[in-house]
């Protein structure tokens, strides 16, 4: 099974998420993976809005099979002061995404409901593209809601092992919750193997 959220070569493939532009030549280049062209909410205050809204089209025009990410919302006590930075960022990334039909990686820290906001208000006015939740940690009643909006979701070592990780993810739909290594490549096999005793316990009940 591939690597569905990375910022790392895994030779198993996947979707290899850029941080900032600056990334983008790297990830493109990385043979074996999916390139993913986008700026982190972290460094949303860094990056000038039309540069990033301009450059998107063209890479993604120039890599026909790329996605776009990681982008998204942090509302923790860090990063909550540049949300409004962020918000601008995030709905680039998303009408890059939907104008190229290109699968987004959305990143929600203390940011799910607001996330879920943005992405109704789209799909009103017919301008939704396909999402990728990642290192999702929401619950159910949450997640019921993405899912009505077509949402995917991917999950690590953190969500896995989690004490609520059965509760959280059980009535997520085969085909809809996939793993990822996000930021620890050598927690790829861990991952793995506790994704699908995830599924074979959820498929026993």
């Amino acid at each position: 099974m591939k690597d569905y959220h990375t910022h790392h070569f895994n030779p198993a493939g996947g979707s290899l998420c850029s941080v900032t532009m600056a990334d983008w030549p790297r990830v493109a280049a990385t043979e074996g993976m999916t390139p993913c062209f986008g700026v982190h909410p972290w460094h949303a205050h860094e990056t000038d809005v039309a540069e990033l809204a301009f450059a998107l089209d063209e890479w993604l025009s120039r890599y026909p099979q790329a996605e776009v990410g990681e982008s998204g919302l942090d509302a923790s006590a860090r990063h909550r002061d540049t949300l409004e930075a962020q918000r601008v960022l995030l709905h680039v990334h998303l009408g890059a995404a939907f104008r190229h039909d290109r699968l987004v990686h959305l990143h929600g820290v203390h940011a799910w409901p607001e996330l879920l906001d943005i992405l109704r208000e789209r799909a009103r006015c017919n301008t939704l593209p396909r999402v990728l939740l990642h290192a999702w940690n929401g619950p159910h009643e949450l997640a019921r809601e993405f899912l009505a909006l077509g949402a995917i979701f991917s999950v690590g070592v953190r969500e896995l092992t989690h004490s609520r990780a059965e509760e959280r993810y059980a009535r997520i739909p085969e085909g809809r919750l996939f793993p990822e290594s996000d930021d620890s490549p050598a927690d790829w096999p861990r991952t793995l193997a506790l994704f699908h005793l995830l599924r074979r316990g959820l498929s026993a009940r």
